[in-house]
């Protein structure tokens, strides 16, 4: 069931805290310099890009904490970040589990429509664009201009950090894209995979 989250977020132990709310219609947080300035607001309609991850960071011999981040990204080309902070393991499994919770909400409540919406023009056999990826009805083109690939020839790999797709019968033609770099990585995931589920080309087991 959609409800609304109400999240108290601090980005470090020196960072003031900052209210992060969710709701299926609107994204709301407290990413402003100064305190008593309104809070930024992105309607869901307004969003459209989203990208995620975890950035390590290095002391002088061995990495001392992590940063886990999110970016949001409007149609006005704001972008909203969102960043959790833990050095030497002080919360590491707290802030990594507020940071799932976070990303799985958005994905839910406002990046699984436009996955939907692509799969919808895929049906009607029109073609789209997603990431530099060429959608197709017998394939894809990693690349403008590039070989087609059909679609029993796609292979895909999913990591924690990035999203390969490639050519099964020449695995030197593919492109990753990374979920902290590249927008959208998480739909193009959605995707992809849900197309190649449908004409039973790829399967969890």
């Amino acid at each position: 069931m959609s409800e609304t989250l109400d999240l108290s977020l601090r980005s470090s132990i020196f960072d003031r805290q900052r209210r992060l709310t969710i709701t299926p219609t609107y994204l709301e947080f407290d990413d402003r310099s100064s305190v008593g300035l309104e809070p930024t607001r992105f309607k869901k309609e307004e969003m459209e890009g989203l990208r995620y991850g975890v950035k390590p960071i290095e002391g002088y011999q061995f990495v001392i904490g992590r940063i886990y981040c999110i970016d949001i990204r409007n149609n006005q080309g704001r972008t909203m970040k969102i960043r959790l902070k833990s050095m030497y393991g002080v919360n590491k499994i707290a802030l990594a589990q507020k940071f799932a919770k976070i990303v799985n909400i958005f994905l839910d409540y406002f990046f699984d429509d436009i996955s939907r919406g692509l799969l919808e023009k895929f049906h009607k056999g029109e073609s789209f664009s997603l990431l530099g990826v060429s959608f197709f009805s017998d394939g894809v083109n990693l690349k403008k201009d590039d070989q087609l690939i059909k679609w029993a020839d796609l292979g895909t790999q999913s990591y924690t950090r990035y999203y390969a797709m490639y050519s099964k019968s020449n695995p030197n033609h593919y492109k990753a894209f990374e979920y902290l770099v590249d927008w959208n990585t998480a739909t193009l995931y959605s995707v992809s995979r849900e197309i190649l589920k449908e004409k039973g080309f790829w399967s969890e087991t």
